[in-house]
């Protein structure tokens, strides 16, 4: 009997992997991954990632160097995982049934700290003759299979109300985590004792992760905006989940105690992992050329009039933008104050070099945007922690003829994870924002 490819041998769930072929799988594929990441990150800013700080297991001081990068190279990083995740999976579950362990054991790899803990003991777990109890179900009916599922997204919906409502949590564990287990959920109910293709597998998890939308919708949990921003990466986690849910129940894998324990561990390795993440700045620049001089320039970059209305379809979703900017003073010291839709932004000036440069930090800021909802005043945890600007500055470059380069950049804190995901939502946002500001200032310096 041919022995099977490499590549298939390292997807593949079913069959058993022996404590030496596991380590020696896990520590190839990491390095591996760590050699093409880094290579690329080399390559493109000349900056380079020493192992242990790749070791990080929250991303945080990998984000620290990275947030400098284009936001090509953070999609890179997750298209680049998704694979490697399937594999991680996919070792964890056959070294678990190797050594007589659940095979659901095999998810925490997908949980933030709880990873490492988890290799670590299959990779000392010792081989056992027996297997884990296998047991055929009967097939479902439609009914059953209604209520299964909709008991699974109850749960779902119930873990992301303890993570959004009482723990003001909005981290990967949450992103990535409860689409997972919603997906591994889904996929192992409407598979079992009956076999489902992988599209109707598929369809059936993008439909429930829909309804469990629905639900935080009609539970005030969240609001329409951020629901369609959050849908592409939680459907990107919540797909695979599902598949390795269908070949769970292919493979007649029983539910046991070590779900339910992983169940209670995403939680804990949420906390876990909120403790430990620090959020590195980014910087967002814009720029537009001004058929003006910098000296009068300057006069409309440190306050300026009413802004038309926004024609941009962003600023129709209640996100906020700026309206007016006013300043008390004149120099180091002053307070600028630039107003939203929602709300001032006040700004203490930090560097005031007319007609060249003027920097601000931010002391405070209101919500970053107003929530679409069936209830009026909808105010989830998120508006006050999840986008924190942290401070600005404008530069007028001279340009030959006359004219001014006017650069806008903003440094920001996004407490939302994956960071790499979030941050292009952040990165697009802020430049809609600075193209609203840097084009009106551009109409009233060519005006004037």
């Amino acid at each position: 009997m041919p022995h099977p490819s490499l590549p298939r041998e390292l997807f593949r769930l079913d069959g058993r992997v022996g404590r030496a072929q596991f380590l020696a799988a896990g520590l190839g594929l990491a390095l591996l991954k760590y050699a093409v990441e880094a290579t690329v990150c080399l390559a493109v800013t000349g900056v380079f990632w020493d192992p242990l700080t790749y070791l990080d297991p929250t991303f945080g001081q990998r984000l620290g160097d990275i947030d400098r990068l284009p936001p090509a190279f953070l999609a890179f990083l997750v298209v680049f995982t998704l694979p490697f995740l399937w594999i991680g999976v996919a070792m964890c579950a056959r070294r678990a049934r190797d050594a007589g362990l659940s095979v659901w054991w095999s998810l925490g790899f997908l949980i933030p700290l709880v990873n490492y803990a988890v290799l670590a003991a299959l990779a000392a777990w010792p081989r056992s003759a027996a297997s884990p109890p296998r047991q055929r179900p009967d097939e479902f009916t439609l009914r059953m299979t209604l209520l299964g599922v909709g008991l699974a997204v109850g749960l779902v919906t119930g873990i992301i109300a303890v993570f959004t409502q009482g723990l003001s949590y909005y981290g990967p564990a949450l992103f990535l985590g409860t689409p997972m287990l919603l997906g591994v959920l889904v996929g192992y109910v409407t598979n079992l004792g009956t076999r489902r293709t992988a599209g109707w597998t598929v369809g059936a998890v993008t439909l429930s992760l829909l309804a469990g939308f629905l639900a935080m919708l009609l539970f005030a949990l969240e609001g329409v905006v951020c629901l369609v921003m959050a849908y592409p990466v939680m459907w990107a986690t919540a797909v695979p989940g599902a598949l390795v849910g269908r070949a769970m129940a292919r493979m007649a894998v029983t539910p046991d105690r070590g779900l339910a324990c992983l169940i209670v561990m995403l939680p804990l390795g949420a906390l876990a992992e909120r403790e430990v993440t620090a959020h590195g700045l980014r910087e967002v620049e814009s720029w537009v050329t001004i058929d003006a001089p910098p000296e009068a320039v300057w006069e409309h970059v440190v306050s300026f009039s009413e802004l038309p209305e926004p024609e941009h379809w962003l600023f129709r979703t209640g996100i906020a933008y700026p309206l007016r900017a006013r300043i008390d003073g004149e120099g180091v010291g002053a307070i600028r104050r630039c107003e939203f839709s929602t709300g001032a932004f006040v700004e203490p000036i930090t560097a005031w070099e007319p007609p060249s440069r003027l920097a601000f930090t931010v002391t405070e800021q209101p919500v970053p945007m107003e929530e679409w909802s069936f209830y009026a005043h909808l105010h989830p945890p998120h508006l006050d922690r999840s986008f924190r600007s942290v401070r600005g500055e404008f530069r007028l470059l001279p340009l030959p003829g006359g004219r001014t380069r006017l650069e806008g950049s903003t440094w920001y804190q996004m407490e939302l994870g994956p960071a790499a995901y979030w941050k292009v939502w952040g990165d697009w946002i802020l430049h809609a924002i600075h193209g609203r500001v840097l084009d009106h200032i551009k109409d009233l310096a060519e005006g004037a």
